[in-house]
């Protein structure tokens, strides 16, 4: 009894997933495209932070050193416009032991920034003059194209075509056309279970670049793109 009921269970779940698929033959697809490329672009993040038991003096602390990065940006050629701040935290902290005027807490401000750079000839100066900033901590860094859009649209074109060949390939295989496409997705198409359709992703990331020293500007990046496309076939 307990055996029939399992088997039951199954041809119900087996009915309720091909209830789902369409009515017409098809094959599923995945294309994928992808490019390393130098980049000519960077960002920075960092913070700066004041520590006082005195919110007046850690306020004024803070703005002293944002006034010093600003000049520090600015000597290495990023415009103003390039550069957002803002004011992360405002915490008070236990001192370990009594300041002087015997206060037993203090206060820390922290600010953010994030800081585009244009010129990628200026990015070791400007990295070793940040580095060597006192009170610069949680220093990371990202590189990019200033052509990214159009980069990932042609991408997108070339991992579609990818799909196309793939599913032409497929579908030849097995003595059929392939048809017009039916459904595009750049995530897989999970409204058709598998084994039906094969769950491959298409917003996976692209592969990461390879870490350099210093923070040093990488020689390439990647970029790729995937779709997942569904044909009828013929």
């Amino acid at each position: 009894m307990r055996a029939a009921c399992s088997i039951a269970a199954l041809l119900i779940g087996v009915s309720a997933q091909a209830a789902e698929l369409p009515s017409y033959p098809f094959v599923s697809t995945t294309g994928k495209a992808q490019a390393w490329m130098a980049p000519d672009l960077g960002e920075l993040q960092f913070e700066t932070g004041a520590q006082h038991t005195s919110a007046e003096a850690a306020r004024a602390a803070l703005d002293e050193l944002s006034a010093t990065v600003a000049g520090l940006l600015t000597e290495h050629g990023i415009v103003a416009s390039d550069v957002d701040s803002a004011e992360l935290a405002k915490k008070s902290v236990t001192l370990s032991a009594p300041a002087a005027d015997g206060a037993t807490t203090a206060i820390v401000l922290t600010r953010h920034f994030r800081v585009q750079v244009r010129d990628l000839a200026r990015w070791p100066g400007l990295i070793a003059a940040l580095l060597a900033t006192e009170h610069v901590d949680s220093l990371g860094v990202s590189f990019d194209r200033s052509d990214s859009d159009q980069l990932n649209r042609d991408l997108m074109t070339q991992a579609a075509q990818d799909a196309r060949n793939n599913g032409t390939l497929l579908a030849r295989s097995f003595g059929r056309k392939l048809g017009p496409a039916m459904a595009i997705a750049r995530a897989p198409l999970d409204k058709l279970s598998a084994p039906f359709i094969a769950q491959t992703s298409g917003g996976e990331a692209p592969p990461r670049a390879p870490a350099t020293p210093n923070y040093a500007v990488p020689p390439s990046i990647p970029f790729a793109q995937s779709v997942t496309a569904m044909f009828r076939l013929q």
